[in-house]
């Protein structure tokens, strides 16, 4: 177990249904197959809600963002060694994830990979779907990882926290990024807005790290009934900043033709 206390960053031993440092702290696993060491989780919901997770799994498992898992899967392969530590921080229901996984294993036989999200519920997904994988609640900007820790660090679509990002790495460790292109969900967006917008792309360089590769994706996706769409939407922040009206528009839809367009980084620690 790659992750550490988030209390005292002591190590962690697992005994039984439980894992314990050397001063006491203990955090029980879940009913779901993970521990939560998200420090102030007490009470509320932390990232994601249920039903987006779900609307989230019901999307992806229609294949729409197969292209985008496949060429993450290559990246990793490409740029990681046997049995390499892997973290996938930020992992969301798990999609990514299980197919980055999968092909380690095919690779190697086995893999040494762990992923954290911030919400309960998308870390009870990727237990069911991938017990292989170490899964944990606990968010970017406070990863309760030693230094040094991982060869490979996968970000898809999460916050960047870089200076966690870098402590957690290696020395010459590998960062591998997805983000959303200018016209990601144009023509949504051209639904759900009277003047839609594209993209805005920041700078890629990132401080500490060398820019490897800079590979865009891009495809036409055909969503063909009206749960596809719903799903897309409910997925997306836009389920939770679009008015009335809006909303409206996206349920009355029974189908669409819509761009996914990624960008997929490859950096070095430098």
């Amino acid at each position: 177990m790659h992750f550490i206390c988030p209390k005292c960053r002591g190590k962690l031993n697992i005994l039984d249904t439980r894992c314990v440092c050397a001063d006491g702290h203990s955090y029980d696993k879940a009913r779901g197959g993970y521990y939560n060491l998200l420090l102030g989780s007490g009470g509320g919901v932390h990232g994601d809600n249920r039903e987006m997770i779900l609307a989230r799994r019901a999307f992806l498992s229609g294949g729409f963002y197969e292209p985008l898992a496949k060429l993450l899967a290559k990246q990793v392969l490409e740029h990681t060694g046997a049995c390499g530590a892997v973290l996938d921080a930020g992992a969301g229901e798990g999609y990514y994830t299980d197919v980055i996984e999968r092909a380690l294993v095919a690779r190697d036989g086995k893999s040494d990979f762990s992923a954290f999200d911030i919400s309960k519920d998308a870390v009870r997904e990727i237990c069911k779907k991938n017990p292989r994988i170490s899964a944990v609640v606990a968010g970017s900007y406070h990863m309760p990882v030693p230094d040094g820790e991982f060869d490979t660090l996968i970000n898809t679509f999460s916050p960047l926290a870089l200076e966690e990002t870098a402590r957690v790495l290696k020395a010459g460790g590998i960062f591998i990024m997805a983000i959303p292109g200018e016209n990601h969900l144009y023509e949504l967006k051209s639904v759900i807005y009277d003047t839609p917008y594209k993209n805005v792309l920041a700078d890629t360089s990132l401080s500490g790290f060398e820019l490897l590769l800079d590979e865009p994706l891009t495809y036409k996706m055909q969503l063909e009934n009206a749960e596809a769409v719903k799903n897309l939407f409910m997925m997306t922040p836009y389920a939770y900043r679009t008015n009335a009206e809006g909303r409206a528009r996206v349920e009355a839809l029974e189908g669409l033709e819509c761009t996914a367009d990624f960008r997929i980084f490859v950096y070095r620690r430098i």
